[in-house]
């Protein structure tokens, strides 16, 4: 397209748009935040974990810490898509519940037998580092959204 004497043409910019800086934490998307990085992690290391749980019930506690595990990067994840601002906070609220459901109920595997303290300790204290960046990424963003 040509443009007529006289008038600019705006230029067509390629790509996904992004926000400006200051209306998102660090880095430029949910994947550049730690606490995700580290939540993937956990989901790798559970899945892993969930091999080894045997004995009565051990389909149903698989299934729902697999579920509570691969909430927390979706949480994070879905709160950063909504903006910084509250409903961040409010997900990664829900992201930390969701990590002590899955120390819960790794150390209640452990407890009733149907895995050994070995093969779950890496996952607990995974879990613990998860909720650890995840508190503190919600306490930053709930001080951006107060000032």
């Amino acid at each position: 397209m040509r443009a007529r004497k006289g008038y600019d043409v705006p230029r067509l910019r390629l790509g996904r748009s992004r926000p400006p800086a200051h209306t998102r934490p660090m880095g430029a998307d949910f994947i550049d935040l730690r606490a995700w990085q580290e939540a993937v992690e956990l989901v790798r290391m559970v899945t892993l974990v969930s091999r080894s749980v045997r004995g009565p019930g051990a389909l149903g506690v698989v299934e729902q810490l697999l579920r509570a595990a691969e909430s927390i990067p979706a949480n994070v994840a879905e709160g950063y898509g909504r903006g910084l601002g509250k409903d961040f906070a409010r997900f990664l609220r829900i992201a930390v519940a969701s990590t002590a459901e899955v120390e819960s109920h790794l150390r209640v595997a452990v407890a009733s037998g149907r895995l050994t303290a070995e093969v779950a300790d890496p996952a607990i204290r995974q879990a613990r580092l998860v909720r650890a960046l995840t508190t503190g990424l919600a306490r930053s963003v709930a001080c951006r959204c107060r000032a």
